[in-house]
């Protein structure tokens, strides 16, 4: 038994080898000039190729990696050592991973009281959302999840910035910045009123009033009450004339506890690739919902174009659906026909990076009964 163990281990250490030695093929997509006025965009730009369903893991390699990973011990064990390589591979570039995680453990009772005092106890938590999200069993609704999310943004963004650990603030602002191109070429009022669907610990929803001074008020709404305890915390190092303008909300994303036709401007991070296909549409229906006649909407995900290339690798495949469980969904969303169809029209999209898209969209000025 111990012999068959430690060959399972061997096993386990040589594929998270590979997962260091494996090189992504990047695209060589570059942040478009062009879209500053137009959504007419280079076709390689609005190409949309989403593969028939099934066609990336349906490759018996992938099935094969896909079955060995879904066996509980060799999924334990791959994923610890992998967690262990990331670790040390995060405090090798500057990140101090553990002492952050010190310090949020150190004060856990803190984040518990105020965890206790935002819970909506009539919450009821849909099915989708119990998914193991990036490996972890509980998904997001654990504090490891939350704790170690600020971490991971800044460890999986920073390659795409020649390592540099703000390389995810830089990429969120070059969002923005493309998302005020409409703001900016129309003249338009600046928002007042906005919301970010989706929140977690508000490393998006605080850059908002940075981005435009002109925001009186922000709601953040998340069904992890871990990351929500951890974006009131960090209020508490703000000035009071930021963190006052903030308010956050326990509770699905899709079913704000907003008024009609309110806000300003909606937003939307990182969410969609880690949703059904159904609620994203669902997340866009609410955000046309919750905004004005000619508010804004503005979306930051992975770009599908750049994801496919890396999928073609069976064992990346593989390792892609235990992290993210709807990634097959993910790409089967149209988001430039998707939002057309819930009634906006699609005003920018570009790159954020070269892994990131970004897809503005207003809602009409005129709406038809």
């Amino acid at each position: 038994m111990v012999y068959n163990r430690n060959l399972l281990i061997i096993f386990v250490l040589s594929i998270s080898l590979s997962i260091n030695s494996f090189k992504i093929n990047r695209l060589p997509v570059k942040l478009s000039t062009k879209y500053a006025t137009s959504i007419e965009a280079p076709p390689s730009l609005l190409e949309t190729r989403i593969p028939a369903e099934g066609t990336m893991f349906s490759n018996p390699l992938f099935k094969v990696f896909d079955f060995l990973f879904n066996i509980p011990i060799v999924h334990d064990i791959m994923f610890g050592v992998y967690r262990q390589q990331i670790v040390e591979k995060s405090e090798k570039m500057g990140l101090d991973w553990t002492g952050f995680l010190n310090e949020l453990q150190a004060s856990k009772p803190e984040l518990e009281k105020i965890a206790q005092r935002l819970s909506n106890p009539q919450l009821v938590i849909p099915d989708y959302y119990y998914a193991p999200i990036h490996a972890y069993r509980e998904g997001n609704l654990c504090w490891e999840s939350a704790m170690e999310e600020d971490l991971w943004s800044k460890l999986m963004i920073a390659p795409l910035y020649n390592g540099a650990l703000d390389g995810d603030v830089q990429m969120r602002q070059q969002w923005l910045t493309i998302t005020n191109r409409y703001y900016s070429r129309t003249r338009s009022n600046s928002p007042k009123f906005a919301t970010d669907l989706g929140c977690g610990t508000g490393l998006s929803m605080y850059m908002l009033d940075s981005k435009w001074p002109s925001i009186e008020e922000v709601h953040g709404v998340d069904m992890s009450i871990y990351k929500l305890a951890i974006a009131e915390e960090k209020k508490s190092e703000m000035p009071s004339s930021k963190s006052s303008k903030y308010n956050l909300h326990h509770g699905p994303a899709e079913q704000c506890p907003l008024q009609d036709q309110t806000q300003d401007l909606v937003s939307l991070c990182l969410v969609a690739h880690e949703s059904p296909r159904e609620v994203s549409i669902q997340l866009f229906t609410e955000a046309y919902r919750l905004l004005k006649p000619g508010g804004i909407f503005t979306m930051l995900d992975l770009d599908k174009n750049n994801l496919e290339n890396l999928l073609t690798n069976p064992f990346v495949a593989a390792v892609y659906k235990q992290t993210e469980p709807y990634m097959k969904e993910f790409l089967q969303l149209d988001p430039l026909n998707d939002l057309a169809s819930v009634g906006f029209e699609v005003v920018e999209i570009d790159n954020a990076s070269r892994s990131h898209k970004v897809f503005v969209a207003k809602k009409p000025e005129t709406i038809n009964a």
